[in-house]
This record gives structure tokens, C-alpha cells and sequence, in this order.
């Protein structure tokens, strides 16, 4: 019984802090939130660099698809843990030397 109550308290305590975080941080709730489509601009070793509109949430492995992938040949040194973060508005993706 004892335990069942701490667990409560403690996932109670988790909720509410990360409300309070989202409130006091309105910039990381809109790109959370966000329903509006970002422009972002891809340069390097792709097929079709250039601008692209993606929906909020997107990362940098759907941008490289988006683009028409990589040139055949080509070695990107890029870890895929960067390119699974999700984008910014107005944010460039540089890949290299084409």
C-alpha cells in the first residue's frame, strides 16, 4: 500500500513539473505544438538540394528522402543520431562538399 502510493506521488510530481516547464517555456511548446509547416534548406552530396517545406516534427533523414537521397557515392560522416533530431524553421542541413 505504502509503495503504491509513492509510485502516485512521484508520477503526480513528474506531470505537474513538466506542465509547469511547458508553461514557463512557451518557445519549446509551439515547437512541440506546432502545426505550422517549416522551411528548412538542404545543401551537400543530395540529388535536389535546396528549400523545402516539411511538417513540424520533421528530421533530417526525411529531408535527405524529400531532396531525392544521396548522390551514389557518395560517404557522409554525419552520425544518424543528428539526423534523426527533428528541424527548426529556417534551419540549414549541410552535408559536405557535393
Amino acid at each position: 500500500m505504502a509503495i503504491d502510493w509513492i509510485r502516485r506521488s512521484v508520477l503526480v510530481t513528474i506531470l505537474l513539473t513538466g506542465f509547469y516547464y511547458l508553461k514557463e517555456n512557451p518557445d519549446l511548446r509551439k515547437r512541440i505544438y506546432s502545426e505550422q509547416p517549416i522551411r528548412v534548406r538542404i545543401e551537400g552530396p543530395v540529388r535536389n538540394p535546396g528549400f523545402y517545406s516539411l511538417d513540424a516534427g520533421a528530421n533530417g533523414k526525411d529531408l535527405i528522402e524529400l531532396a531525392g537521397g544521396y548522390i551514389p557515392g557518395t560517404q557522409i560522416k554525419m552520425e544518424d543520431s543528428i539526423l534523426e533530431q527533428p528541424l527548426e524553421d529556417g534551419q540549414v542541413l549541410n552535408l559536405g562538399k557535393r
